[in-house]
């Protein structure tokens, strides 16, 4: 999509099909994270997309297949948070569980856990830290945590929370606050949007969406 033309136009395929996955630009390639493959299992499955030769290519895989995940991008590293993986019995269940890519030295590592494990959650960098908000606990109820990670400690910290439990929404930072938009919260889809200042960590309201949604997405240009 060219926002200057209002277009948009074909580009290839992704080698591997799947959903729930997660998508990130960095160093002018995007990569393809994760995500349920056409048969409905996690997989680990990375790929990189580079706008410039149109071509894709397979770089290192997960440490652990996951989908219904987040990635986000913090002075050029790739952090995937949360999520479902599969247990020891082969089970589906919500991870804590936090990995970082290094896309120059195509390697994986893992990163201290979440406080609380989720699922359709959102994530967004505001001034170098990642804000996780909402998702689904373990138990499958929409959640109103908010959490924030600092990659230089490895630290996370509990912050204020949501005045509106929910998943499936999406979340964008736009001069230096973090806008979270929408999702499902336990009386349904809502058009409700919220606004978080790091500087009070405190959270108001902001215009309401047009109309409301669920498992929708965000990005500030």
């Amino acid at each position: 999509y060219d926002p200057k033309a209002d277009g948009w136009q074909p580009l290839p395929s992704m080698p591997t099909a799947r959903r729930y996955l997660a998508a990130v630009a960095v160093g002018g390639k995007v990569y393809a994270i994760g995500g349920d493959d056409n048969v409905g299992d996690t997989c680990d499955v990375v790929e990189a997309y580079d706008p410039l030769s149109g071509a894709w290519t397979r770089v290192a895989s997960l440490p652990v297949a996951r989908s219904d995940h987040t990635a986000t991008v913090v002075d050029g590293q790739i952090y995937v948070v949360g999520g479902v993986v599969d247990n020891d019995e082969g089970e589906a269940v919500v991870t804590d569980r936090v990995h970082v890519y290094d896309p120059a030295a195509h390697s994986w590592q893992q990163l201290q856990s979440m406080p609380s494990a989720r699922r359709s959650h959102s994530t967004a960098a505001v001034d170098g830290k990642i804000y996780v908000t909402g998702g689904f606990t373990t138990s499958g109820e929409s959640s109103d945590a908010f959490e924030s990670y600092d990659p230089v400690i490895n630290t996370w910290t509990t912050l204020a929370n949501l005045g509106l439990a929910r998943a499936f929404h999406a979340s964008a930072a736009f001069k230096g606050k973090l806008y979270v938009f929408g999702g499902y919260s336990s009386s349904g889809r809502t058009d409700m949007v919220e606004v978080y200042s790091p500087a009070s960590n405190s959270w108001g309201c902001a215009a309401d969406l047009h109309c409301a949604l669920e498992q929708c997405a965000a990005v500030a240009l």
